[in-house]
């Protein structure tokens, strides 16, 4: 009897392959063969599922955004102060997995200059955190949309420098987090 295979498993083990090679040498050091290896898999495996290292790219950076509104999702039913925080928090990178998710996620933000498919997944993504950190501010804040959706923005660019200070390591998760509390602290309804 034939066993039963987990297509999507197989799919996401071998993306994340992608996403070590891309956190190491970033997306240019991408081949099929490098992830093949990587994912300790056979290279048809990697063209049976992706076909080309463009759609095994942008299948990278399709899960990794579908991940990130799993764990948003999760904070369903926490008050809007909570939920407003988790999107500022999500992409501090405190763990070693963190660190490789956020390293990626920016390896692709580079990309996006040049790959328009790319830039089209991260506008979206980017343009659906603005509006859910909008609804909270205005949830938690009690402001109009037009200053709620600047604040969002306000808060949202903070944690991205943040982030990147972490990155390059001249300030640690927890100052970074530190920093996001108390400042979000201070904004009207904390």
């Amino acid at each position: 009897m034939p066993r039963a295979v987990d297509h999507e498993q197989r799919r996401f083990e071998i993306v994340a392959g992608l996403w070590q090679i891309v956190a190491e040498q970033g997306i240019e050091g991408v081949s099929l063969r490098t992830v093949a290896a990587r994912a300790g898999v056979s290279m048809g495996r990697v063209q049976h599922y992706f076909g080309t290292k463009d759609a095994l790219v942008i299948a990278g950076i399709d899960l990794l955004v579908k991940q990130a509104v799993v764990g948003y999702e999760a904070t369903v039913g926490s008050p809007p102060r909570d939920r407003l925080l988790h999107l500022l928090l999500q992409q501090i990178p405190a763990t070693e997995a963190g660190r490789i998710g956020v390293t990626v996620w920016y390896a692709y933000v580079a990309k996006a200059m040049t790959h328009a498919a790319v830039r089209e997944i991260l506008a979206e993504a980017t343009r659906v955190g603005v509006e859910e950190c909008t609804r909270h501010v205005q949830e938690a804040d009690g402001l109009g949309e037009v200053e709620a959706r600047a604040r969002a923005i306000e808060l949202l660019s903070l944690s991205d420098g943040l982030t990147l200070r972490v990155l390059i390591g001249d300030i640690t998760a927890d100052e970074a987090e530190s920093s996001i509390r108390a400042y979000s602290s201070r904004l009207p309804g904390s």
